[in-house]
Order: C-alpha cells, then structure tokens, then sequence
C-alpha cells in the first residue's frame, strides 16, 4: 500500500542525536510530498520549537505538538488546542518535587520553567527556543497546555510518575514519558494518536491509510492507530516489546527514516 500520509515524532527519530535533520531526509520528503503524501510531524516539543524543522521541510502539511495539545496547519493556524484545567494545573505545581527537579509549562506561544537546566540548551540549540526562568506561582490559576519534569537522575522521575499513580492523578491526566529523565503531563484526551486521530477525520483519510514513525512511549497511542507502525532501532525497548506488531527500522543517526521512505515509495 502507497501510504497517503506519514506522520513522524522528531527526537530519536526524524532527527538525528545532535537534533538535526539532514539534507538527505529533507529531500526525501519533499519527493514524497511532490506525489500528494502528505506529510504531518508529531512530537512532545512546543509549536515554536518544532516549527523550525517544520520550515526546513517546506512541504509538511501539518504540525502536532506538546504531545497532542496543539496542531496546526502549514500557515500555522490552529487546528485543535487542549489545555489542563486550573485546578489541575494548581494540584500539580504544589507538588514536592525533589530538589533540583525543573518544572517547566507550556502555556500559549511561551515556555516557562523554574529551573534552568543543560538540557534545555542543547536540546534546543538548533530553534534557540529556550524557556524564561521564573517563579511559576504566577501560573497556579492559569489553564496551561504541558507541564513537564525534568531531573538528570532517572529514578527521582521514576519515583515522581509513581507518586502521580498513587493520587490517583492519572485519571485525569495523561502521563507520558519522551526520555528516561523527563515526565510529560498533558490533558487526560491527550495524546499523539488522539491528535492524529481528529486530523485524519479532518483530512477524510482512514488511519489504514498512514505510516508512523517513532521511538519512544509518547509514540505508541500513535503507532497504535495506524496502519503501518514504525520503530527507531534506537527506540524504547518498552516500546518494542509493548508493539510486536510494529516494524523495528535503523537509528535515527543512519537516517533511516528517509532511507524507509525512499523504499516504499520509489
């Protein structure tokens, strides 16, 4: 089957570990794109972040971000929006976090955080879309679209996503992890494959008719959906074994996403 979109996470996947996309895979897309695919990225970075390598495509038609909590079109008009609640958000910003754990949210066009931690720049090197540093009290009655944890010891986010289980908050959030040390929360009908799903009705395409790339957990509601599921060879080995049906491709780091692409619709 010649896949009418193809949709693709960025982080470990579209990108390589330096968080570039190279001019082979840029390429490809656009010779994809020549013959009507469309061609959607999926990821857990905020819009203005994600649209720096949207623009290096030229051609995608679509931008999912903050996991789900946006998409917009190739003018960059908003498609859907979904926001935590202000209660939420409250409960969640009164939490005791261990010391050194970044908080940071998304909220409209803005990136907050109380902490400035590495990662954020070089992670961010590429779209120089880094957060402002400031108390985040100011933001306790705000609906906001993601907040996030960050701390470089995996296990304090371990034990931080289990202590969100035990009060129960996972019933109304959705809890999602896009590395080891970093725990993702957006709205509980959040996620990459409900977003998808809610385009593909807009676009009258089935999810049959779709191609998804990923490597991480965030991925699987997405890969879940669509008709064919594919997994970085770098990916999340809790992902793999959670999706046996998905095909396991090459790293990131080898382009292997465009050399896929570049196969199945030559």
């Amino acid at each position: 089957m010649k896949y009418k979109m193809v949709v693709s996470d960025l982080d470990g996947t579209l990108l390589n570990s330096n968080h570039k996309l190279s001019q082979y895979t840029i390429d490809i897309i656009k010779k994809i794109s020549e013959k009507g695919i469309k061609f959607v990225i999926a990821t857990g970075r905020h819009y203005k972040d994600a649209r720096y390598f949207f623009n290096q495509i030229e051609t995608g038609k679509y931008l999912i971000s903050g996991n789900g909590s946006f998409v917009h079109n190739e003018l960059g008009e908003v498609i859907s929006r979904k926001s935590i609640s202000k209660e939420l958000t409250k409960k969640l910003l009164e939490l005791k976090v261990q010391e050194g754990t970044s908080t940071s949210i998304y909220i409209g066009g803005e990136w907050f955080t109380n902490l400035m931690v590495p990662d954020y720049i070089e992670f961010h090197k590429e779209s120089k879309f880094t957060p402002k540093v400031c108390s985040l009290e100011n933001f306790k009655d705000k609906k906001v679209e993601k907040i996030f944890f960050i701390h470089k010891d995996r296990e304090v986010i371990e034990k931080l996503e289990k202590q969100l289980y035990e009060l129960g908050l996972d019933k109304e959030l959705n809890i999602a992890t896009s590395q080891p040390t970093c725990l993702e929360l957006m709205d509980k009908s959040v996620n990459k494959g409900e977003a998808l799903k809610n385009l593909l009705e807009y676009e009258k395409i089935s999810a049959e008719e779709v191609i998804a790339f990923g490597d991480a957990l965030n991925d699987k509601e997405m890969l879940e959906l669509v008709g064919k599921g594919v997994i970085m060879g770098n990916g999340d080995k809790k992902l793999q074994n959670l999706l046996p049906n998905c095909e396991i491709i090459g790293i990131s780091d080898e382009e292997s996403e465009g050399k896929f692409l570049e196969k199945i619709y030559k």
